[in-house]
């Protein structure tokens, strides 16, 4: 991992979102990369990055100290998503969010730091197009399901995965039956494709609420609300498909084949 400096960054930020307007040509992600990069920027109120490996993970860190790097780093690094802090440096943390939404499709996971206001400013930043959530400080392994639950994979499992009338695209972030979009949030897109994943086996919904932990610290009977709202809206998609998301009564949840 290495650190890049405010003055390493050789152009203003107001250039590069001179184009951030609704209707502009997007910054594409690239192909995809081995191991796939995410660009993670410091927060003022905990300061550094992970300390753990994230390569056995297909993953590494481009840290850098402020917003500035970061955005200019973009359009070279062909990151799979940023990591943005709710107190980030130098730049107003709600505009970056807009800004990057608009002008790039690398998804932006919102990093929640420790002061006043943060958890408030994480969800209008989900509302204005932010696609995930990451208290901050935070260890490898929450960042990489944060990541995750983006659609982002350096993998095989980044593939779409079909079964029956149901199919989940990863990286298009996108979820439908019988050819039907589903409206899926990140947390429940991140459900879907766990038990896509575990097709044809039953996962427990302690194991889904373990998976689900990328959010909150999770509960079981907050799953179950989850996996009944999802219900609904496979149901609203299309009349009938609820029964995809099959419960085993004293066990958990699996996908049915049909």
């Amino acid at each position: 991992m290495s650190t890049v400096s405010p003055g390493q960054a050789t152009a203003s930020l107001a250039n590069d979102f001179a184009y951030a307007h609704p209707g502009a040509s997007k910054h594409s992600i690239g192909a995809p990369r081995w191991p796939a990069r995410v660009l993670f920027i410091e927060s003022r109120s905990s300061p550094g990055y992970p300390a753990e490996s994230f390569e056995t993970h297909g993953f590494e860190i481009q840290g850098y100290s402020d917003a500035i790097g970061a955005l200019l780093a973009v359009r070279l690094e062909e990151p799979a998503a940023i990591v943005a802090p709710t107190d980030m440096i130098n730049v107003d943390f709600l505009s970056f969010i807009e800004a990057m939404t608009v002008w790039s499709e690398v998804p932006v996971i919102v990093g929640i730091a420790s002061h006043a206001g943060a958890t408030d400013l994480a969800y209008e930043a989900i509302d204005r197009g932010a696609r995930s959530i990451l208290a901050l400080p935070c260890r490898a392994d929450q960042l990489v399901a944060a990541v995750r639950a983006c659609g982002i994979r350096s993998d095989v499992t980044a593939r779409p995965i079909e079964i029956g009338r149901l199919l989940v695209d990863p990286q298009a972030f996108k979820c439908t039956i019988n050819g039907r979009t589903v409206p899926l949030t990140a947390r429940e897109f991140l459900c879907m494709h766990h038990l896509m994943l575990a097709s044809p086996r039953v996962v427990s919904v302690e194991e889904l609420t373990r998976a689900l932990t990328t959010y909150d610290e999770g509960s079981i009977s907050a799953t179950r609300v989850l996996v009944t709202r999802v219900r609904k809206k496979f149901a609203a998609a299309s009349p009938g498909s609820a029964k995809v998301l099959e419960t085993i009564r004293g066990i958990g949840y699996r996908i049915a084949a049909e």
